[in-house]
């Protein structure tokens, strides 16, 4: 279980980060999210659990894998009201070959959780309560946002 006020007061909203990205990585985020048609059936399906999750996104604005997920976290938080909570400032440590992620400015939870890839989205229960990860990419369902419904469908 995790303490979602702490994770809350550690992060930032997807239009928080977008908003503190470089130009060149924010401007590819909003083009990706101008043009972005999320699968509507998953959509609808989606609404009807965004009350009662908080999806915890940790990535970089220099990974591209992060830059495709985010504009549809940052869709589903505006359009059904989805709590997505954002970890953007991961940095590799290249000169430790014992640690994968440089602690600080990665966030500690990147050890904590065992992350090994970004972006690497955990969902969870309103309570704190871990419902499934997501990592790098949708593996089952094609597009992000079915996965995210697969993963509560069959927690």
């Amino acid at each position: 279980m995790v303490d979602l006020n702490d994770i809350r007061s550690r992060t930032q909203s997807t239009a928080q980060y977008v908003d503190g990205m470089k130009e060149k990585y924010q401007q590819e985020v909003l083009e990706r999210l101008s043009g972005l048609k999320l699968d509507r059936d998953a959509v609808e399906e989606l609404e009807s659990y965004s009350d009662d999750v908080v999806v915890v996104y940790i990535g970089a604005s220099w990974c591209k894998d992060c830059r495709a997920a985010i504009p549809v976290l940052m869709k589903l938080e505006e359009e059904i009201g989805l709590e997505v909570r954002v970890f953007g400032t991961v940095k590799t440590a290249p000169l430790d070959p014992d640690k994968q992620w440089a602690i600080p400015p990665s966030p500690p939870e990147v050890d904590e959780w065992g992350t090994t890839a970004i972006p690497w989205i955990e969902i969870f229960d309103k309570n704190g309560e871990r419902i499934g990860t997501i990592i790098e990419k949708p593996c089952i369902k094609p597009t992000l946002e079915g996965e995210l419904l697969h993963v509560l469908k069959h927690k």
